[in-house]
C-alpha cells in the first residue's frame, strides 16, 4: 500500500474519526483506524461498536492495499506537518509517513482484527435540512439520561408523521426528571416508514444513541448541506457526500411520554427567558451542591427565586411576570432549568399542574417545542 495525500485532506478526515476513536479500550484494534486504498480514492473507517463512520478522499494511489494505525497517534503526526504533500507506505507492517524533511513509522495492526462496518441496503431514506437537524438537537440533548441502568433513556426517540403535503419530524428525549419535545414540518411529504407511528400494532420505537445525535450535530456545524437519512435493520445511518455514519439503535420502548405532557393546567405565568436565567444563575451560587434545589414563589405580578445552604447563606431575586392569580410556589433542580433557559429567547409560559405535576414550559414563538421538568420537594 502507498499513496501521496494532502495534508489538509487528511487531517480533515483523521479528525472527524478523533471523535468516534476509543480512547480507553480493552480491545487495541478500536483506538485504530481502517485505511483502505484503492483507484484513486483513500477510504477511513473508525468504529467503537456503537458507532461507524466511513470517511472517503481523494489520493494520488501508488499501491492498493489495507492496513490499521493508531488514530490519534496518526493524527497528532499529520497536524504538526507542514502543509505540503505527505507520502504514506506500508512496509513490513509498519505506516511510514514522510512529508518535506519528516519521517515517522507507526505499527500497524492486522486488517482482519478490525470490525466489520454493517453495510446499509436501505431501500428508502429522506434528506433532513442540517439547519433544522442543528436547531433540533441543540434544544433536546440536555435531557438526554446518562445512566447506562435506563437504558431505554440513553438516546432521542425519532418520529415522523405525514401532515397534508409536508412531514412532521418529531425528537424526543427524557432522563426521567425532565423531557424535551422538538418537532419540525419538512417541506417534502416523504416518510421513513420506520418512524410514522402506524407502522404496525405494536409499532417500533426508533431511538438513537446519544453518542450519534452529538456526532450529527459536529456534522452540520460543519457544513449546511442536507442531511440523507434512514434505517437499515438494527441501524440508523446519515450520509453527506463521501461521508457515511452508521449508529447501532438503542434497543428498547421508549417511555410513554404523552403521559408526562401536563393535561390540566392550573395556572399559567409568562416571564423573560433571559432575566430568569440570570437570576437563576445569582441566586443558585447559594444552593446545595446535592439537591441544586430552587424555589419559586409566584404572585400577582411578581416571582420570587430563593435559594441557600444552611453552612453558608440565602439567596433571593425579584423578577416582573404577567402573572394574575392566587400565589403558590414550586421548587425545581436549578440545572434543568438553565439547561433550557439558555436555548429560549424572549417571553417563555411556564403551566403548571396541580400538586407536585410536571411544570411544561415553552416560548411563545416557538409551540413546536416545550421542555416539562418535574419539581422537587423542598
Amino acid at each position: 500500500m502507498e499513496f501521496r495525500i494532502q495534508r489538509a485532506v487528511l487531517l480533515g478526515t483523521l479528525q472527524r474519526a478523533q471523535n468516534i476513536v476509543e480512547k480507553k479500550t480493552t480491545l487495541p484494534i478500536l483506538s485504530h483506524i481502517l485505511l483502505e486504498v484503492r483507484s484513486s480514492t483513500l477510504e477511513l473507517s473508525s468504529t467503537d461498536l456503537e458507532i461507524a463512520i466511513i470517511d472517503n478522499c481523494e489520493a494520488t494511489v501508488l499501491g492498493e492495499g489495507t492496513t490499521t494505525v493508531h488514530a490519534r497517534k496518526l493524527f497528532e503526526i499529520i497536524r504538526e506537518l507542514p502543509e505540503e504533500e505527505v507520502h504514506l507506505s506500508l512496509k513490513q507492517g509498519q505506516l511510514e509517513i514522510r512529508c518535506a524533511r519528516s519521517f515517522f513509522r507507526l505499527r500497524c495492526l492486522p486488517p482482519e482484527e478490525f470490525p466489520k462496518v454493517p453495510v446499509i441496503h436501505a431501500s428508502q431514506s429522506i434528506l433532513l435540512p442540517s439547519r433544522v437537524v442543528m436547531e433540533m438537537i441543540r434544544r433536546v440533548i440536555h435531557s438526554i439520561s446518562t445512566d447506562e441502568a435506563r437504558y431505554t433513556l440513553t438516546g432521542a426517540m425519532v418520529q415522523m408523521e405525514k401532515k397534508e403535503d409536508k412531514s412532521l419530524f418529531r425528537m424526543i428525549t427524557t432522563d426521567g426528571h425532565r423531557l424535551a419535545l422538538c418537532e419540525r414540518v419538512l417541506d417534502h411529504a416523504e416518510c421513513l416508514d420506520e418512524l410514522t407511528k402506524e407502522s404496525g400494532a405494536d409499532p417500533r420505537h426508533i431511538i438513537l444513541p446519544r453518542k450519534g445525535i452529538v456526532e450529527m450535530g459536529r456534522l452540520v456545524e460543519e457544513d449546511a448541506q442536507d442531511l440523507e437519512f434512514g434505517v437499515h435493520q438494527e441501524n440508523a445511518f446519515i450520509r453527506r457526500g463521501r461521508f457515511s455514519m452508521i449508529m447501532r439503535l438503542v434497543q428498547g420502548k421508549f417511555p410513554d411520554y404523552h403521559s408526562v405532557i401536563p393535561s390540566q393546567i392550573e395556572k399559567s405565568v409568562e416571564v423573560d427567558a433571559s432575566l430568569l436565567e440570570q437570576a437563576l444563575r445569582r441566586v443558585s451560587v447559594l444552593s446545595t451542591e446535592k439537591a441544586r434545589g430552587t424555589r419559586l414563589s409566584f404572585e400577582s405580578g411578581k416571582m420570587m427565586v430563593f435559594s441557600n445552604s444552611p453552612e453558608i447563606g440565602e439567596a433571593q431575586e425579584e423578577l416582573d411576570i404577567v402573572y394574575e392569580g392566587e400565589s403558590f410556589e414550586a421548587a425545581f433542580n436549578v440545572r434543568y432549568l438553565l439547561d433550557v433557559l439558555q436555548i429560549f429567547s424572549g417571553s417563555i409560559r411556564m403551566e403548571f399542574g396541580k400538586g407536585l405535576k410536571p411544570c411544561l414550559i415553552q416560548e411563545k414563538s416557538d409551540p413546536q417545542f416545550f421542555y416539562v421538568v418535574m419539581p422537587l420537594r423542598l
